[in-house]
């Protein structure tokens, strides 16, 4: 019998921020790497404020890429290897469902906590107060399509080498990177243009990028 689209959706909700709260290591290392990266760049590349204020967009969106792959392969991962994705596939759950709350919860633990840090830190690299905003826009977009290439990356890569993933991730990645840190570059005039970009690339990327995650898990299935 199937169970009501509802009580699947509180339940598994529930059960993945159980899941992601018990295991901190999946939250704090991100974090970590993250606060180490932008701690080194002023002291590998300058301390002139105009040269960091001028590369602080690309530095902070790289740094949230990085950080980001190391939490890819555990969105499915985990549930493959304790047989959890098996009961899912072969019962009457919606994929669908379960890829898309997998994947922002996934958000919610390891994305946020990084823009959150980003707006804190920013006075590392002189970036300049007026563009925080256009910053953090761009970050809530980006970061969610990201997660969701990191998914994809995460279900093709399942019971293979955690590399793949990141192989897949990051070409994936980049117009996501380009945009991300054109949106916090320029004034608050010219960036609706790059922020109308990412929102369609995010409605774009949301319906076939999670098909493509249910046809992946599917794959190792069949």
């Amino acid at each position: 019998r199937r169970i009501p689209s509802m009580i699947f959706l509180k339940s598994f909700f529930s059960r993945e921020v159980l899941i992601y709260s018990k295991k901190s290591s999946n939250v704090i290392s991100p974090v970590i790497f993250f606060l180490i990266c932008i701690a080194f760049f002023p002291l590998a590349i300058s301390n002139d404020p105009n040269e960091l204020s001028r590369l602080a967009p690309g530095l902070i969106w790289i740094c949230i890429l990085l950080a980001g792959m190391l939490s890819i392969q555990t969105i499915f991962k985990e549930d493959y290897d304790d047989g959890s994705l098996d009961l899912f596939y072969v019962r009457r759950f919606s994929m669908l469902q379960v890829v898309l709350i997998k994947i922002f919860v996934n958000w919610i633990f390891t994305a946020l906590p990084l823009i959150l840090l980003s707006c804190s830190m920013v006075f590392l690299l002189y970036f300049p107060l007026e563009k925080l905003l256009n910053l953090i826009g761009s970050l809530f977009i980006g970061t969610l399509i990201i997660s969701f290439f990191g998914a994809l990356a995460g279900a093709l890569s399942l019971g293979r080498n955690s590399i793949l993933a990141s192989a897949i991730m990051l070409p994936l990645s980049l117009p996501v990177l380009i945009l991300g840190s054109s949106a916090s570059t320029y004034s608050s005039e010219n960036i609706t243009f790059f922020i109308l970009l990412l929102l369609a690339l995010l409605f774009f990327s949301v319906p076939i990028i999670s098909i493509a995650c249910i046809g992946a898990i599917r794959l190792h299935y069949e």
